[in-house]
């Protein structure tokens, strides 16, 4: 039950970022202000399931679990989101494109003004926040997307582990000359194609400027000699002198296997597969560690990419029951507040709010993760592009099989991009 948990989180997570309920928090008058209705993801881990125990265990305010399935959780979501129906605490993605989704300007409490917000640096100049307000409370470290390799297998081969895309490319004859698959790539998945191109595109989105401009319309996603035309072609460079023979069909179960025994050299996952990488040792921490190795790759350089993830982030819909609402702001200044401390000891992870000081027992392989976010690690570049995930990683799947070349890919996604942008009235469109 562990591993099947954790493998639909990796993929919900590693997706491009997304039965209605009985009643709507507004509609519940008998007990307001004593109980709030989170929807939350059913993969959610020990560590945050025993945040909502601790809040009722230390406030008195109950709190009643609506638990959205891993697999589909964007979808199913946001189908419940359109009954109309509304919880009094939402754990979403806090991008700005999903804040825009759910028109946060009109259904969203703003937070702007709580602690969390001036203890977490930088953190909401790009995520959770939109028009300049914050809508949405982090709690968990972000996504860190970079390249799991084993370390034994680069040791016995010679060779550096590479720092940017081309000296990954470089390196595969070696790797493969040694006996084992240079990259595993998991196109059965279909999310994890996903990940080498957003890399590539990495460097080129200091500050996110270039994600602001793709996603105003500043610059075109199908310009022929655009980062995002250049990370496909790249892409294909990669498979052909890189991938395993089944790229098409691999899935990323088999990469975290195929990485951790040394069949192959490298995969791109992200760092929320850390536990699943964690069971294929047995448990045993150190091993791992001793085992696999984690960088970030780029370009021209070793930056990762990084994204918010939906388990840990919080946003308050407006339901016009004023208890209820007075209640969720009490969860959320409790989940970055008193309950903080326990909630990042539970899960051993790194703190994102100032004050708190990381725990202790931190893995060298999770250290990893925390390295490459400090190393320079930009927003996804796509994480706040409207409708950019509408079809991508299934055309990156036509595109591998021969189908579509990365001119017509990167055209296709322009027009979701364009069709998206327009209905939601990003400027620029």
């Amino acid at each position: 039950m562990r591993i099947t948990r954790q493998l639909t989180a990796a993929a919900a997570i590693g997706a491009v970022l997304f039965a209605a309920a009985g009643c709507s928090a507004g509609s519940d008058g008998g007990d307001a202000g004593k109980s709030i209705t989170i929807w939350h993801n059913a993969a959610d881990n020990d560590g945050v399931k025993a945040l909502y125990s601790h809040f009722t265990d230390d406030t008195g305010i109950e709190v009643k679990l609506e638990p959205i399935p891993a697999d589909g959780f964007e979808s199913a979501v946001q189908t419940k989101w359109a009954t109309g129906a509304r919880p009094d605490i939402l754990e979403y993605h806090p991008t700005t494109s999903a804040l825009r989704l759910l028109n946060a300007d009109d259904n969203m409490q703003d937070l702007s003004d709580l602690d969390f917000v001036g203890k977490s640096g930088k953190l909401y100049d790009q995520t959770g926040s939109l028009d300049g307000k914050v809508y949405a409370a982090i709690t968990g470290f972000p996504s860190i997307f970079g390249i799991y390799y084993n370390k034994s297998v680069f040791e016995k081969a010679g060779i550096e582990v590479p720092t940017s895309i081309d000296e990954m490319i470089s390196a595969c004859p070696a790797l493969k000359a040694s006996g084992v698959d240079a990259f595993y790539e998991s196109g059965g998945s279909q999310w994890p194609t996903q990940i080498l191109p957003f890399l590539y595109a990495a460097d080129s989105n200091k500050d996110s400027k270039l994600g602001d401009a793709l996603a105003h319309n500043e610059k075109k996603i199908d310009d022929p000699k655009g980062v995002v035309v250049q990370a496909l072609d790249k892409y294909l460079e990669v498979r052909d002198a890189c991938f395993q023979d089944d790229y098409a069909t691999g899935t990323f179960e088999n990469a975290v296997t195929a990485v951790y025994s040394g069949s192959a050299a490298m995969t791109a996952i992200h760092s929320d597969a850390y536990n699943i990488f964690q069971d294929a040792a047995g448990g045993d921490e150190d091993l791992l560690s001793s085992t696999v190795g984690f960088t970030g790759l780029s370009k021209s350089s070793a930056t990762a990419a990084f994204g918010p993830g939906p388990m840990g982030s919080y946003m308050a819909p407006k339901t016009g029951n004023s208890a209820k609402e007075a209640a969720a702001i009490k969860f959320i200044e409790y989940a970055t507040g008193k309950g903080y401390g326990p909630l990042i000891e539970a899960n051993k992870a790194f703190p994102v709010i100032d004050g708190y000081d990381t725990p202790d027992g931190i893995s060298p392989l999770k250290q990893s993760f925390k390295d490459a976010y400090d190393n320079g690690a930009t927003l996804g570049l796509t994480t706040d592009i409207a409708g950019f995930g509408d079809n991508f990683a299934a055309d990156i799947s036509r595109m591998l099989a021969g189908e579509i070349t990365p001119e017509q890919l990167a055209q296709g996604t322009e027009k979701a991009v364009a069709r998206a942008s327009k209905a939601a009235g990003i400027d620029g469109w």
